[in-house]
This record gives structure tokens, sequence and C-alpha cells, in this order.
């Protein structure tokens, strides 16, 4: 008795709540009673899960007792659950109160954490017993005649070998079980006692009660699988890009939920509050923006790509997109204790994939890229994504689009290199009378593939950002570039052949006054 109440405190403590006298005098009764008296928790009917818990839905046939005129019935709620809300058909509930609940009964459902303490222990046991064995093998000797020696001596060496197999595999075998347990959520003996008082009394002894009541150790997460097929495009439909929408969904309530409907709920993203208003100063002078901006501003930007086709998708779920949350009723129900991952939808985009080049002087990657259109008639929320090239993975990531477009990149491509040469570098030589000065540079950039087919690679390079009206820059680019001012770059599409090559030669001069301290670094 005592035990059960000292851990009955520790863990509703962890709740955040303290026992009070009475709560203690309740739980008290409770461990007292017989096994039989407090409810057990039920499955929910239907869970909705969203990326920060669960909201359960339960219909039950509840026991009334009736005394003194004042109806009351009891429901019992997992450890952890809050915000509950209850309807009785045909009564108004008057009130209700909670007390814990201690949950260790003989029909209450194994949990995850407990079949697998009960497989360690499984495990352990056979361990032991083969080290038993194995020590009473090594110091057994022989009594009698050659025979018996030689009877022991075959039967040592059919058995021992074996016995040592095993028990190397188990004792392989047991870290890795206690690493999951580790990873369990604990076995959660505790629960709360819902005690309803209806505002009027009933004669029947059972009526049907619906409630709600949340979890947050219950939830999911979209996450995807992109995968970039560049050569699996026939004639002119374009590059492909098998894409696979996957719920990753946990549940830790301890109970059974093989027969629950589920239903996923996109939820809200970023804060529930505004921002405040920003300052408006109108200043006398444009202020000039810092190396770092300025830095960060060439070093951005999206790649402009055509649109993506979409293909026919395949669907596992009825999705719901009219309501305020994008949510996905699943055609398969239940979900078991632990984590699972399903998938929601399964599609090709039809787009061409882009090869991009940023070249630098130990940089010789080209990277595989795909701008694509979604679909007005579906929702994607944010969540993590791994990216594959023809089935290899090539890295994880975040997937979060943003409105209609997304750019989606998947490594380098080893089949398509950059070569960067440089032709000249000219700093600071003197202009005519000594009133100015010239910094010149002039690289050549070839691109080579191996691919069988030929490709486009967009090429870039940042474009000098000039704040003072005096200096100037001129370029001599072999083709000419196209300027992107809006984000600061030089842009080349470099048609490379198929196991071919093709170059590009690019030359820009800044001049300033001598006078203008003026540090012109080239990246």
């Amino acid at each position: 008795m005592q035990h059960t109440l000292s851990m009955l405190r520790q863990k509703w403590r962890r709740r955040g709540r303290s026992l009070n006298a009475a709560s203690v005098a309740a739980a008290t009764l409770l461990v007292a009673a017989p096994v039989w008296a407090a409810p057990l928790p039920v499955a929910p009917d239907t869970a909705r899960l969203s990326p920060s818990g669960a909201l359960l839905e339960v219909r039950q046939q509840a026991d009334v007792s009736t005394s003194h005129g004042v109806s009351r019935l009891h429901v019992a709620l997992p450890a952890g659950a809050e915000n509950f809300q209850i309807e009785v058909p045909g009564q108004t509930v008057a009130r209700w109160h909670e007390r814990p609940l201690v949950l260790e009964r003989k029909e209450a459902p194994v949990s995850a954490s407990q079949a697998k303490l009960e497989e360690i222990r499984r495990v352990e046991g056979r361990l032991e017993a083969l080290k038993a064995r194995l020590a009473l093998l090594a110091g057994k000797t022989a009594s009698g005649g050659y025979q018996d020696l030689a009877q022991q001596e075959k039967y040592q060496a059919e058995v021992i070998p074996a016995l040592y197999v095993e028990k190397a595999q188990l004792e392989q075998r047991l870290p890795l079980l206690r690493e999951e347990l580790g990873k369990l959520p604990p076995d959660p003996g505790l629960g709360l006692l819902m005690e309803v008082t209806l505002s009027q009394p009933v004669q029947e002894a059972s009526i049907e009660v619906r409630y709600s009541y949340t979890l947050n150790n219950c939830g999911w997460q979209p996450c995807y699988i992109f995968d970039a097929r560049p050569d699996a495009g026939k004639g002119d439909k374009g590059d492909v890009v098998a894409v696979r929408f996957l719920a990753e969904m946990w549940q830790n309530s301890g109970m059974d939920w093989s027969q629950t409907q589920l239903t996923l709920v996109s939820g809200s993203s970023g804060p529930r509050e505004p921002h405040r208003l920003p300052r408006w100063l109108v200043e006398s002078h444009e202020p000039v923006q810092s190396r770092a901006r300025v830095a960060a501003d060439m070093a951005g930007g999206a790649v402009p790509m055509m649109s993506a086709k979409n293909s026919k998708a395949q669907t596992v779920a009825q999705a719901d997109t009219a309501s305020i949350f994008a949510s996905w009723t699943l055609a398969t129900r239940g979900l078991p204790e632990g984590r699972s991952r399903m998938l929601v939808l399964e599609e090709h985009w039809r787009t061409p994939l882009q090869w991009l080049a940023r070249p630098a002087r130990d940089n010789s990657r080209v990277w595989l890229t795909a701008h694509c259109l979604l679909p007005a008639e579906r929702v994607w929320p944010a969540g993590p994504a791994e990216f594959l090239m023809d089935g290899q993975s090539v890295g994880q990531g975040r997937f979060d689009p943003s409105g209609d477009e997304v750019d989606l990149f998947f490594g380098p491509d080893p089949r398509v290199q950059v070569q960067v040469t440089e032709d000249a570098r000219k700093r600071g030589e003197e202009g005519f009378i000594n009133k100015s000065r010239t910094w010149s540079w002039a690289w050549t950039y070839t691109i080579h593939s191996t691919r069988d087919k030929a490709i486009t690679v967009r090429l870039e390079r940042p474009m000098p950002q000039v704040v003072d009206k005096s200096v100037s820059v001129t370029y001599a680019d072999t083709p000419e570039a196209q300027k992107d001012t809006g984000e600061h770059k030089l842009v080349w599409d470099v048609s490379v052949p198929a196991g071919g090559s093709a170059a590009v030669r690019h030359a820009l001069s800044i001049t300033a006054p001598r006078d203008l301290p003026l540090r012109v670094d080239a990246p």
C-alpha cells in the first residue's frame, strides 16, 4: 500500500500536480478496493492526430450510481489526459471532478514497454542458463575408461561451440533490446478517474455517454521522399520526380487502438499572435548595406525553372481541405502503440530537372534541382524529407513549401562537373593621369558531362553591388550573361552535349576614383 501510494505521488508530481489529503484518501480507497471496482480507460472510437497532440473521442456505456436523489457516473482516462469534455444525451451535466487512478489491472492490455521488458528478461534468463551450462561442461571430467572419455570429448566438441555461438548472439542482442526499451515511453500506470454528476437523477443502471480529451503523447508529423529520375522521361514527357507523402505517427496512450478511426490534421504553424507593426523611419540619406548583407544577398536566390505537370496521384487517405486545417482520414483503422509510418499520398511529378553550377575556386560540383508547381487542390504540410537520385539516398532536409511553388535540391550529380580556370587577376592598376584605379578578373568555366544525353546547366555568379555612384563595372563575357538585378547575379544557360563539354568565359573590371577607399575582393 505505501509503495503504491509513493509511486502514485511521484508520477502525479511529474504531471505538475500535488496530492492533497482528499486525493490521498481517494487513492487509498482505490488501492484497497478489489481490482474490478474501478473502470479502465476505453479505447477511442476516433482519434484526430495533430503535430502537437491528439483529440480522442469515445462513446461508452457507463454505469450509473444514484444515492439521495443524485446520479453519478465514472469514466477512466489514461495518464496525461487534458481538456476533458463530456456529453450525456438527454441529460445535463452539473459538474465533474477528477482524482488519481491506479491502472495496474489484470484486464489491462500489455503495453509495448511491458512486452519489451519481458523479452529482455527472457534473453537474460537464457544467457544465464547458457553460462551455467558452459561452466558445468568446463568443470566436468570423465570417470571410467577410454571409451567414456572419448564419448565425452565428442559430446563437448559438438555442443560447446554451438552454445558459445548462441551466447555471443544473445550478448549482442541484449544491449539492442535495452536501447529499444529506453526509446519507449514509461508504462502509464497512473490515470484519472472522472466522476460526473448529473443535474437530474436517472433510473437506468447504465447510460451512453460521449466524451473527448487530448493527449500530448500521441500525434503525427508529415515526412516526404523525393526521388529524382533524370533518365526516366520518354520523348517530350519530361523528367520525373517520384513523390511519397507519408505520415509518421506515434501513440503512447497504453490502450489498444486496433479499431480506432484515424484522422490526420495539419494543425497551425507559426506564432498564435501577430507581430507588432514595424517602425517606419524616413532618413535624410540612404543607409549603406553592410558587406555581410551584400554577401548574403549574392549567395541567395531560388532557381527559376519551368513548372511541373503532376500525374494522377495514388491516395490511401481521404483528404479534406475545405476546413481551416487540412485533414486526411486514413482508410486503414487502428494504430499500434509506439511509432508507425503510413503512406498518405503517392504520385509522380513530370518536371524538367535542372543542373545548377555556382562555381568557386575549390568547388567543382554541379547540383541537380527541380522547380515544381504544386497542385492547388492539395495541401502539403511542412516536414522532414529524404531526397534520392535514381533510388539512391543523397541526403535529408526539410520540405517547407511557400505558396504554390517549391524548389527541390538533390545534391551534386557525380556525372557532371565544372572546372574553374583563372585567366587573369589585376589589382588596383593606375588609370589616366593617376585619377582612377581598376581591378580586373577573368575566369573560364568548363562544364564536363558524362551523361548519355544533352543537358542544360544553369551557371550562376554573383554580380558586384555598387554602392557609390562613382564606381563602375564593365563586363566582357562569352557568351553574354543574363543579369538578374533582383537577385544580384549573372546567369548563363549552358547547353552541354552528351558525353561532352561546354565553356563560359567570364571577365569583368571595376573602376573607382583613386582617392576613394575601396576594398575589392572577388569571391
